[in-house]
C-alpha cells in the first residue's frame, strides 16, 4: 500500500496506546497493580473510596497545571502528597515505590494480532519511529529493535497535537515532513498534529472515535496489517 501510494515516503511513525495495543486495558491493569501495592504496603489509604482519590487526583492536577502533561510525574507526586496525607512513613520513598508498580505493569501490554509481523515486514523498507503522549517505554514493551527513534510526550513541554515532538522527531532524523508517515488512532492528537507540519496521515479507525478534523487523512485502515 506505502509505496504505491505514498512514493515520497521513507519514515512510519507509529502512535502506541490504542494503535499497536489496547491502551484502556493495560492502564486498567496499571491502576490495578498500583491498587494492590497500596493495599498490601499502605492500607490506610484505601480508607478513601476509589472515587474519592480519582476526585483528589483532579485536583491535584487542577492545583499542578505545570504537571499537566507529565503523566509520569503527576501520578508519581499525586501519590506522595497521598501518602504525606496518611502519615505515611518515608511517604517520598514508598511513592516511588508505588508508582514503579504501576510503571512496571503499564509496559505489560498485549500486542494486536499480527503487529509484530507488520513491523519487521516495514523495517525491510522503511525507518520506523513511535511518538506517544503516553508513558509506555518501546524497550520495556519489547519493541525497541523495530524502532529507530522513540519519543514521549512527556519530555515536551506540551504533547502531541503540538508540534514540537513532531519537528524534533523531523530534526532527529534530517527528514522533510512530507517523507513521513503518521500512523494514529487519534483525529486530534496523532492526525491533526501530523497534518498541520505537512506528514502524510493514516488513521487507524477503530470505532471508538468519529472523524471531527476539516481534512482528511490520506489513508484510512482499521488494523496496521492494512500498512503492507
Amino acid at each position: 500500500m506505502i509505496k504505491q501510494k505514498f512514493p515520497d515516503v521513507t519514515v512510519i511513525s507509529f502512535d502506541l496506546d490504542d494503535t499497536l495495543w489496547n491502551g484502556t486495558e493495560v492502564l486498567i491493569k496499571a491502576e490495578k497493580a498500583m491498587m494492590e501495592w497500596i493495599a498490601q504496603h499502605t492500607p490506610e489509604v484505601l480508607a478513601l473510596s476509589r472515587e474519592a482519590m480519582r476526585d483528589k487526583k483532579i485536583e491535584f492536577v487542577k492545583s499542578n497545571p505545570h504537571l499537566r502533561y507529565q503523566v509520569s510525574g503527576v501520578r508519581q507526586k499525586f501519590l506522595h502528597m497521598l501518602f504525606d496525607e496518611f502519615n505515611i512513613e518515608s511517604a517520598e520513598q514508598r511513592s516511588h515505590q508505588c508508582f514503579d508498580a504501576f510503571y512496571q505493569a503499564r509496559q505489560n501490554v498485549s500486542l494486536f494480532d499480527g503487529v509484530e509481523d507488520v513491523l519487521q515486514h516495514l523495517q525491510k523498507d522503511f525507518q520506523l519511529i513511535s511518538l506517544t503522549n503516553g508513558n509506555a517505554d518501546i524497550e520495556l514493551v519489547g519493541l525497541k529493535h523495530f524502532f529507530d527513534l522513540s519519543l514521549n510526550g512527556e519530555d515536551f513541554a506540551k504533547p502531541k497535537p503540538d508540534p514540537e515532538m513532531f519537528e524534533h522527531a523531523l530534526k532527529q532524523l534530517q527528514v522533510r515532513p512530507e517523507q513521513v508517515l503518521h500512523v494514529g488512532d487519534h483525529p486530534n492528537h496523532d492526525m491533526l498534529g501530523a497534518f498541520n507540519l505537512g506528514m502524510k496521515t493514516c488513521w487507524l479507525e477503530d470505532g471508538s472515535r468519529e472523524w471531527d478534523q476539516a481534512f482528511q487523512p490520506d489513508a484510512t485502515i482499521k488494523h496496521v496489517r492494512e500498512l503492507v
